[in-house]
């Protein structure tokens, strides 16, 4: 069937920001030119390379189904916003130029979209979507997306062209984490239909020591800043007790990806720390070890509590045990 819907007529468009990953680049690019879907355009905008990606994305460029184009060092967002401007697909595909296509992504994304306008697939080793309907209703993506229980990776999704407006790819230069986050936001406010969930592994993302997020790590100063963006954006736009409830889950998980990124450093005094407590409160959420982490700092009683609350969890969600055990089997099964 996939290989029938290799002749599909709706033309998907691949956007690749490029920035200095020559060590990756031309894989990435087979990744995408050899997917079984061939009704694809491949943007690669380029964002002010200095290491030879350039001459990579050149030699591509003569392909007819490839597009290249080139600018000064602006930052993901603006690579992203140029290429999607630049696009004439009906769907619009995300990819980050050291990351890899599944060979029947877009053809078996495309196949599950319907009249979807959104449609989210798996990252290899990382979601797993077994737990979810096969179908969102666009409220509850919101609020998933919102809380940060979808991932926020612009990537192993599609667009629907007509959802992206002036305000989607805006952000400033100076945003350089969670940009993605915000974007997907607005996708989900744009978007009027059920979101389909295509439960396959679609993407693979590959470790590279100098990419963004080793770069420029997450402190709680940035995700204060961030956390309250991302609430402007959807405040009027998810109704009050769901947002309230929403809002603890968004907090506590930019405390913990801050948590993981600082080494387990924390101060309960920090406004961010303060601001979650808060939110608890006005959501009526007692929370006792979220709460209790909020209210240490040192490294050691942080990590403590932080251990306590994955037990807690996994007895209360038992199928995060199966997960654990998978990943740690394939873990092994690497190292030998």
């Amino acid at each position: 069937m996939l290989r029938r819907l290799a002749m599909g007529n709706v033309l998907v468009s691949i956007i690749v920001p490029v920035f200095n990953t020559a060590g990756y680049l031309e894989e990435s690019i087979g990744s995408i030119l050899s997917q079984s879907y061939k009704n694809i355009e491949l943007v690669l905008v380029n964002d002010g390379s200095t290491d030879g990606s350039a001459e990579i994305c050149n030699f591509y460029e003569r392909l007819p189904n490839v597009r290249y184009l080139e600018q000064e060092n602006r930052g993901t967002t603006a690579a992203r916003r140029r290429g999607v401007e630049a696009a004439n697909g009906e769907w619009i595909m995300f990819v980050d130029s050291d990351d890899l296509l599944m060979k029947e992504a877009i053809a078996g994304m495309v196949h599950a979209a319907g009249s979807a306008e959104i449609v989210i697939g798996e990252i290899k080793d990382s979601h797993n979507f077994n737990d979810l309907p096969d179908r969102l209703n666009r409220q509850r993506y919101l609020e998933m997306q919102y809380a940060r229980e979808l991932s926020a990776s612009p990537c192993a999704k599609l667009f629907k062209r007509d959802l992206f407006d002036d305000n989607t790819l805006s952000f400033s230069r100076h945003l350089n984490r969670g940009e993605d986050y915000l974007m997907n936001l607005m996708l989900a406010i744009n978007n009027q239909k059920d979101v389909r969930v295509y439960k396959h592994q679609v993407y693979q993302a590959r470790e590279n020591l100098n990419s963004t997020c080793h770069t420029y790590p997450f402190t709680l100063d940035y995700m204060t800043n961030l956390s309250k963006m991302g609430d402007a954006i959807v405040k009027y736009f998810i109704p009050t007790e769901a947002f309230l409830r929403q809002r603890v889950k968004q907090r506590m998980y930019f405390f913990c990806e801050a948590l993981r990124e600082t080494r387990y450093v924390s101060d309960s005094q920090h406004p961010f720390v303060m601001d979650t407590k808060r939110c608890m409160d006005e959501a009526k959420e007692w929370r006792p070890l979220d709460r209790l982490m909020l209210s240490v700092s040192s490294p050691l009683a942080v990590k403590t509590v932080w251990n306590l609350r994955k037990v807690a969890m996994r007895i209360q969600h038992p199928s995060m045990i199966a997960r654990d055990f998978k990943r740690i089997s394939t873990k092994y099964l690497k190292v030998h």
